[in-house]
């Protein structure tokens, strides 16, 4: 069930994710759930970058209907003021002029700021369009005649539901500009255009039609009052009419662009910024310019890269699920941070990535994964803790039930070493024991062997009668398994020789043990039924190390290694070469080793006879035979009744008579 739980779990929160962001792919018509989310990280983003942002350029310059201006002149301002005030501008030399007032009904004075609207060439005057009467708020006829161009300041579609404005369109199909008689154009448009001396169509061409572009916030450098910070210059109407503007400021507004606007705390739209949370109308449609002027608007990363963004973060704790746990949450927050890293190096570079969906998708997904795993785990721990108690020591049983991803639970080829072990002699022992008697005796010899096996970092695989199959290096990795191994068997002879120290009179031939060992690639994993699992190892090198074991009969020898074997423990260990050996079975014969002692504890009478063993085997290979029959006994007299020498010097007397031998044995039997 694990294992599906996973992919599963995955697969079912990808299609979610997925529908939350792209609801339409499903034939759901709703906005992104995150939406709102998502924005409140844009802001921050930007309020802790405001040092690394761009500044509001200062050629954009906001000419304030303020408290002072309404205070001296009234409310509404009267549209005389309006026509001093362009004239003042023209006078100054200011190069565009926009307004964002809403000049919706005729009223004195009308003509004399027509006369002076009629003489700026590049003016714009702003027009609404009422979405109840659905007809189109216009300025009065001398306005609408005088002006140079109209444009839209509809933003209602552009509010997000926290009161924000954080997008922006430059113009709307379904609009007819009533001046130019062209598509709607938001006051941006033309506004821009007689400023950089572009036309119309190249202005609107810096965005596709219909489509939303995300605002550059620009952070507030200029302060008004204690309420209001602007990003823009904001000069008082009144202080402009009574020419009370400094030198500075005078020569800031030649060549400018000039929003006209309310700011009065009683008088104008409030919409807030990342930055601030009460922000003047005129504000916006500054930093709007602003974005349009240096192309420096916020780019939205591409969907399909966002959903591949989302679908990787809720596959990374699955693909994490074989990791110990704290490894595995100290990665999934290192993903987090590197994330929100990334993200804000974008931002910075003017791209925004949504950040809370792929989030929200990893710790979701990591989560689900830990709040099942926890479930499990003690299921797992106490499975671990039945399946291995028998066969390694308690640490290692207590290292994989802390650490239950060290067990793979599906089989998988490894590089291991292979031990069998069988008690020689073992029928005629049991002949003189009773069944209470022999029971007794296996339990002691086989639990001695048993521990010198995990005591040497081995495990007990199983027991067959009389014999033990271990192996190394599964579950746990086990380094120089093959010198380990080795170093075990020499442990094992030294166990039974105390064995044997205490045993029944009745037995007067004690019992000796024969080991094979081999080494290569196996398959180790959970085999057996639905109702008893064994973890076990199978393949040619387990069969070899079992024929290694059979083969010590033929030469009476204890221990018979393999040649895979001996070439790494060869450092560790003192051996002999048994000959090459063609067991039951196997097609291709096999050097082997005989284990004599660990490195440099080699006996006296060893240390003397070993070199005239060696000899007598090279000249075995090379058919001289009576010099190996010469050498064989020779040995023989330093150790005698060995079993392996006594076997070359019958074979070699049998060469000399009859057929020249190879030099290979055949074994026929197991």
């Amino acid at each position: 069930m694990r294992r599906l739980f996973g992919p599963l779990f995955s697969l079912v929160l990808s299609f979610l994710f997925i529908f939350l962001y792209r609801p339409t792919l499903f034939g759901v018509k709703t906005g992104n759930v995150f939406g709102s989310l998502e924005n409140s990280w844009q802001d921050f983003l930007f309020r802790i970058n405001k040092n690394h942002l761009r500044r509001g350029d200062p050629r954009i310059i906001i000419a304030a209907i303020d408290d002072p201006t309404l205070h001296q002149y009234g409310y509404p301002l009267p549209r005389e003021v309006y026509a001093k005030l362009i004239d003042r501008l023209k006078e100054l030399q200011v190069k565009t002029l926009a307004f964002d007032v809403l000049f919706a009904d005729p009223r004195k004075g009308d003509l004399e700021f027509a006369r002076s609207l009629e003489k700026f060439k590049e003016s714009v005057l702003d027009y609404a369009y009422n979405n109840n009467s659905k007809h189109f708020v216009l300025p009065p006829p001398p306005l609408l005649k005088a002006a140079q161009s109209l444009g839209y300041v509809n933003i209602e579609n552009c509010i997000d539901v926290d009161g924000h404005i954080r997008k922006f369109q430059l113009f709307q199909p379904s609009f007819k500009n009533p001046k130019m008689h062209s598509q709607g154009e938001a006051l941006e448009v033309p506004a821009l255009a007689y400023f950089t001396g572009k036309s119309f169509n190249q202005v609107t061409g810096l965005h596709p039609t219909g489509r939303f572009f995300y605002l550059n916030s620009r952070p507030p450098t200029y302060k008004e009052n204690a309420n209001l910070r602007f990003s823009y210059p904001v000069y008082s109407i009144a202080q402009i009419l009574k020419k009370g503007l400094p030198q500075r400021e005078k020569e800031s507004l030649k060549g400018s662009l000039v929003l006209v606007g309310s700011i009065a705390l009683s008088a104008f739209d409030h919409y807030p910024s990342p930055f601030i949370d009460v922000s003047p109308g005129v504000e916006l449609h500054a930093n709007i310019l602003d974005n349009l002027l240096h192309r420096d608007w916020m780019s939205p990363f591409p969907p399909y890269y966002q959903i591949l963004i989302v679908l990787l973060f809720i596959w990374i704790p699955f693909s994490l699920r074989r990791t110990p746990p704290h490894w595995e949450a100290i990665a999934v927050l290192g993903v987090f941070l590197a994330f929100g890293g990334f993200c804000e190096w974008k931002f910075l570079e003017g791209i925004r990535i949504g950040f809370v969906l792929p989030s929200t998708a990893l710790l979701v997904s990591f989560v689900g994964e830990t709040i099942y795993q926890a479930l499990t785990e003690g299921r797992e721990k106490k499975f671990i803790k039945n399946l291995f108690a028998q066969f390694v020591s308690p640490e290692v049983v207590d290292d994989l039930a802390k650490n239950p991803n060290k067990v793979k639970l599906g089989g998988e080829k490894k590089d291991m070493t292979i031990l069998f072990l069988d008690i020689a002699n073992f029928t005629g022992i049991s002949e003189k024991m009773s069944p209470d008697e022999l029971i007794a005796f296996l339990n002691r010899y086989l639990s001695r062997l048993s521990q010198v096996i995990h005591d040497h970092g081995g495990v007990v695989d199983k027991y067959m009668g009389d014999s033990i199959m271990a192996f190394w290096n599964a579950p746990l990795e086990v380094k120089s398994h093959r010198v380990k191994a080795c170093l075990t068997a020499l442990a094992l002879q030294d166990a039974v020789s105390e064995l044997n120290k205490n045993l029944p009179p009745t037995i007067t031939h004690p019992p000796q043990i024969r080991i094979g060992i081999n080494a290569g690639f196996v398959t180790v994993g959970l085999t057996g039924s639905e109702h008893k699992l064994q973890y076990t190892v199978i393949g040619d090198e387990v069969n070899l190390a079992s024929r290694l074991e059979g083969a010590n009969k033929f030469f009476r020898s204890e221990t018979m290694i393999s040649e895979a074997v001996y070439a790494e423990a060869k450092t560790a260990i003192e051996a002999r070469e048994i000959g090459i050996i063609r067991v039951l079975g196997k097609e291709t014969p096999i050097k082997t080793y005989q284990i004599l002692a660990s490195k440099g504890t080699l006996p006296l009478a060893w240390k003397t006879a070993l070199p005239i063993y060696n000899q007598a085997i090279t000249d075995v290979r090379n058919k001289e035979y009576v010099n190996a029959i010469h050498l064989f006994e020779t040995f023989l007299k330093i150790i005698p009744n060995d079993g392996t020498a006594g076997f070359y010097l019958s074979a070699c007397k049998k060469a000399q008579e009859s057929t020249p031998w190879d030099g290979i044995i055949h074994l026929t039997s197991k």
